[in-house]
């Protein structure tokens, strides 16, 4: 027999031995032996429960829906090495979550494999991962995640399980924009605008062309469940391209950060896992406007385009989709049925040299004289699967290569080739 525990086993013998004397009424009942197996039961002793987990989280939760960072530090062992910096961080995000109004934060701690037990029923002490996860009112289809290394104690049986220290938030995660400055917002209808104090008077005046473009990011694209909103940062030199999803930009205007959704009960496991619910979204993201997109004539098309990168991560199940797929789609988005009628003479000249240069990677897309003719080349793609497939083509061909681990698990999934896609596109325009 295999993975049968001698407990059974013993059980088992007890069973035929009464099955064998249920016919001897007679026989004298066997008397209890004070010998015999020293059973340990696997869950004695002080042992971290569901419900110290429980009881934590709900302490950390009442801190932060209170907004009270004396009420979260409290929740904080006063001998962590490192609470200065913690009360520094969370001071700042609860001042900035209380102005914005918008922002609704939960904990989640989990049990790691380690040990969570002191049989003898003493100090137990391990160290796991302390999650936090929020949502932005109208932008996030589920929870955006955060974690951070945490040590736990629980001193005895009826003590309660204690968070000792709480190190840093993973760089994977950090920073958002309410972690770097005080900031405020303007909400419009399409629109949470989040900006530094000191920047009030800029994003006041931009705040119409900037709910303008949101408008019409939402109109065009589909909208995930629950989502209604894009989340807008205006930014400065020194945080451009360093927020949390973002990328070295050099001079962009402006940038869409992602942000994947994981699963947070599995996070605070130590399990980076996607967040699974069937029907929402399966990531979201932010958008940055620098100060150079401000002095931007086509300043509204920015803003719209970078929504449009937003809303495609709903789509983001790996991270193989080909550089035209990602920046032809938003550009699209920005005009659908313009295009052509604004760049059709540029597409047709250039899309022979963007043929050559689409199937291959970020450089020759973007570090080149001629990224303009390629955004617009890669843009007549999905005007091409606009007017000649329907809207629902141009989405199912950006859901498949989003979705896609690689460019090639992308094609397989739409059932079409990028080259058969591109030489298609060709032969309609013309070039």
């Amino acid at each position: 027999m295999e993975n049968v525990d001698r407990r059974t086993l013993l059980l088992g013998s007890a069973g035929l031995l009464l099955a064998g004397c249920s016919g001897g009424g007679d026989l004298e009942k066997p008397k209890p032996s004070s010998k015999g197996p020293n059973i340990v039961r696997p869950r004695t002793g002080n042992v971290v429960t569901e419900a110290d987990l429980k009881e934590l989280t709900g302490r950390l939760n009442a801190a932060v829906r209170s907004g009270d960072i004396k009420q979260l530090m409290q929740v904080v062992d006063s001998e962590d090495f490192a609470r200065g910096d913690f009360e520094k961080r969370w001071r700042r995000r609860l001042d900035n979550f209380n102005r914005l109004g918008f922002v609704e934060g939960e904990w989640y701690i989990g049990l790691p494999g380690g040990r969570t037990r002191n049989s003898a029923g003493g100090l137990v002490e391990y160290s796991g991962d302390l999650v936090f996860a929020h949502t932005i009112k109208g932008c996030d289809g589920q929870q955006v995640v955060e974690s951070m290394r945490a040590d736990y104690r629980k001193k005895s049986t009826k003590a309660p399980l204690e968070l000792t220290h709480v190190g840093e938030v993973d760089a994977f995660f950090d920073p958002s924009i309410w972690d770097v400055a005080e900031i405020d917002a303007i909400e419009t209808k399409h629109a949470n605008i989040v900006f530094r104090i000191k920047d009030a008077k800029r994003a006041k005046a931009y705040a119409s062309r900037i709910e303008a473009g949101a408008k019409r990011a939402l109109q065009v694209m589909p909208n995930p469940k629950g989502v209604d909103k894009i989340f807008y940062a205006l930014t400065w030199p020194a945080v451009d391209g360093k927020l949390w999803g973002g990328v070295a930009v050099g001079d962009a205007d402006a940038h869409a950060y992602y942000h994947p959704f994981l699963d947070p009960k599995e996070l605070a496991r130590g399990q980076k896992e996607v967040a699974g619910n069937k029907g929402l979204p399966l990531a979201t993201g932010r958008v940055g406007l620098h100060q150079g997109s401000f002095s931007r004539p086509d300043f509204e098309d920015v803003a719209c385009h970078e929504a449009v990168h937003v809303l495609a991560e709903q789509w983001r199940g790996g991270g193989g989709a080909p550089i035209w797929a990602i920046e032809g789609l938003a550009t699209w988005g920005e005009s659908p049925s313009g295009l052509m009628a604004r760049e059709g003479a540029r597409i047709k000249a250039a899309f022979r040299s963007f043929e050559s240069v689409a199937l291959k990677g970020y450089d020759e897309f973007h570090k080149t004289s001629r990224e303009y003719d390629y955004y617009m080349c890669a843009g007549a793609v999905y005007e091409y699967l606009d007017q000649e497939k329907g809207r629902d083509a141009v989405f199912e061909t950006a859901d498949a290569f989003y979705g896609g681990e690689t460019r090639k698990a992308g094609a397989k999934k739409l059932g079409r080739s990028e080259k058969d896609l591109l030489a298609a596109t060709r032969k309609w325009l013309g070039a």
